[in-house]
């Protein structure tokens, strides 16, 4: 560390934190700040955790996702498949430490095969979906990407929008563009991601947080 504090010649200094730094600052003093989450860095991405598929689980969750620190996260998903053919990946949100089953969530999404454009959409179901008709094949694997809005806010709804790319039950190459709500206010603290029906069979997810505050 640089022999004075975070961009003052004495040791002492108006305390940093994010959103609020002031001061002169070297290399040591802005790896120190980063290192003690003080740094400003709007938009910045933290990989928070990454899980690969293990054998053939039902679930795969997010029980620390960090929702006091970050207003929106990211969870990346690459080559994920199902263990059986013509699955369906949803998500669901967990308060408490549950993921919440009541039909509570809404969604919509448009999907794209070939030359036939199709939509999806439920107002109230247990689940939000991300991608429909998944095939099981190694080489028909799901791939993209969705964000969570407002995961650690009790006093709003929880929001996502989604993007994947796939190979799907028919061998044809399939595109989604979706996005859904929980539509209670409540505090959510993990994401629980299954098929529709069956279990899952590969694949490497990937959660972020982005800091805005």
């Amino acid at each position: 560390m640089s022999s004075n504090k975070y961009g003052y010649v004495a040791d002492t200094g108006p305390e940093q934190s994010f959103g609020n730094n002031t001061g002169v600052f070297d290399p040591a003093d802005i790896n120190n700040l980063i290192a003690d989450n003080k740094w400003t860095n709007y938009g910045q991405l933290e990989l928070i955790e990454t899980q690969t598929i293990s054998g053939t689980p039902s679930t795969l969750s997010f029980d620390s996702i960090k929702e006091t620190e970050y207003n929106v996260h990211l969870v990346t998903i690459n080559n994920y498949a199902p263990s059986s053919d013509d699955r369906s990946l949803t998500v669901l949100f967990k308060v408490g430490g549950t993921a919440t089953t009541a039909s509570d969530y809404q969604y919509a999404m448009q999907r794209q095969t070939g030359a036939s454009p199709a939509e999806k959409k439920n107002t109230a179901d247990n689940r939000i979906y991300l991608a429909y008709n998944s095939g099981s094949s190694s080489s028909e694997t799901t791939n993209g990407y969705f964000y969570i809005y407002n995961a650690g806010d009790s006093s709003k709804f929880t929001f996502l929008t989604s993007i994947v790319t796939l190979i799907n039950r028919d061998a044809n190459y399939t595109t989604m563009f979706g996005s859904g709500v929980y539509d209670q206010a409540n505090q959510v603290n993990g994401f629980q991601l299954q098929t529709s029906l069956g279990n899952l069979e590969q694949g490497v997810f990937s959660l972020y947080g982005l800091r805005f505050s």
